[in-house]
């Protein structure tokens, strides 16, 4: 399967080749090491508070300042040379630091997007099939989580984890139906909408507690669903539906 974002969504690395070879830079690498160390060293005083103790005459808690100090000073460097190279300094992670220092697209896990576990569900199917995600019909407002088109078919995804059967849950069902019919007028073809759950139980009960319209499914049978769809529509039409859907996206950038 292809995984389609537009230029908004693609990850990209948050330090560009030519600034990974700057002062600032290796002031940044130099900032991560001694935070790294200093850390490190805070939680093993502890371990070896007696051999501190012993050998050193030093208290443990009087070497885990010094080491917390010592970790200060590498996010000081960090911080020095993000700023001169305008790295996004802000809410700043170890998975941040890893692509960073491992020179790796930045693109973390967003809450409440479910579309890196769906597009694991269906990787393997053949590439004739699409995923896109934030799709926005021109004559709504309400964002398709998912849709995903292939020669079986055009299909709007809404994932929800929530429980069905709690006061706050709120039914997808009824704008999901409303936004996929628009956008099925855009592209002169149905799309197909379904909900999606993470287990069969709560599959089961929004069917039952809801009085669900639109098909609902659980995550254990993307693949098989799709998989096992007949040709509805010819690899013309779906080239045309595919350029209509790509620009229907209103993507938001990796991490925001």
């Amino acid at each position: 399967m292809r995984f389609i974002r537009n230029e908004i969504q693609t990850p990209v690395r948050l330090v560009t080749e030519e600034n990974r070879k700057s002062t600032p830079f290796l002031l940044m690498t130099i900032g991560v090491i001694i935070l790294v160390a200093g850390g490190t060293g805070f939680f093993g005083a502890f371990i070896v508070r007696s051999l501190l103790q012993e050998q050193f005459n030093l208290d443990y808690h009087e070497a885990q300042t010094y080491l917390l100090a010592i970790a200060g000073a590498g996010i000081f460097l960090y911080i020095i040379g993000g700023s001169i190279i305008k790295v996004p300094l802000r809410n700043t992670s170890y998975y941040k630091l890893q692509t960073i220092m491992r020179n790796e697209p930045f693109d973390p896990p967003r809450k409440g997007d479910f579309t890196k576990s769906i597009f694991a569900r269906l990787r393997d199917l053949e590439d004739k099939w699409a995923l896109y995600s934030e799709v926005v019909p021109s004559k709504s407002n309400f964002k398709l989580p998912q849709v995903v088109i292939g020669p079986g078919g055009v299909y709007a995804v809404y994932p929800s984890n929530q429980h069905p059967d709690r006061r706050s849950f709120r039914d997808p069902g009824p704008e999901l139906e409303r936004v996929s019919k628009l956008l099925g007028q855009e592209l002169n073809h149905p799309v197909n909408p379904f909900v999606l759950f993470p287990t069969t139980k709560l599959a089961e009960i929004y069917k039952k507690k809801r009085g669900a319209k639109s098909k609902v499914m659980h995550i254990q049978e993307l693949f098989d669903f799709f998989n096992d769809r007949k040709r509805k529509i010819t690899a013309e039409q779906q080239a045309e539906m595919e350029k209509i859907i790509f620009s229907l996206i209103k993507g938001t950038p990796p991490g925001k």
